[in-house]
């Protein structure tokens, strides 16, 4: 009896870890399409990765030495993507990302590297929230640091 109730906790364990990195990978989709749609200036597949209601904000000093907390909306940022010029090709690296997910809520907490032209532009952390929608996780915040 012992065994049977020990190899049904272990089953569900292994159940339970299995779907949590399946969560974990989804996720981490959602975020490879985010700068996948950045890099190609694809304001459609930019836009897809957003829950409509989702907030931008950014966390940074001035070049004055002021902290700064700048909110954008989903459609400002999305223009600003489609505004780059053609001749500027841009890159987000993750370095680490740590991912935590309860039910249809979840956190990604990534160390992230920007590049303009290969060249190292700033770096810092983007701190996203997600919401899983019938179509799939959805960003609902993200919030980033940026340091030269």
């Amino acid at each position: 009896m012992k065994k049977i109730v020990l190899t049904s906790v272990l089953g569900l364990s292994i159940f339970s870890v299995q779907a949590q990195q399946t969560e974990e990978s989804a996720i981490r989709a959602v975020v490879d399409r985010l700068f996948e749609g950045m890099a190609k200036k694809d304001t459609n597949l930019v836009r897809s990765v957003f829950h409509p209601s989702a907030r931008l904000q950014s966390a940074f000093v001035n070049r004055q030495g002021q902290p700064l907390l700048l909110s954008q909306s989903i459609d400002a940022f999305v223009k600003a993507i489609g505004s780059i010029p053609s001749d500027t090709n841009i890159e987000e690296r993750l370095t680490s990302c740590e991912i935590r997910v309860d039910d249809r809520l979840a956190t990604a907490w990534a160390f992230y590297e920007f590049y303009a032209n290969k060249e190292s532009s700033h770096k810092g952390v983007d701190a996203f929230q997600f919401y899983k929608t019938d179509q799939g996780w959805k960003i609902i915040q993200l919030s980033d640091t940026r340091r030269k």
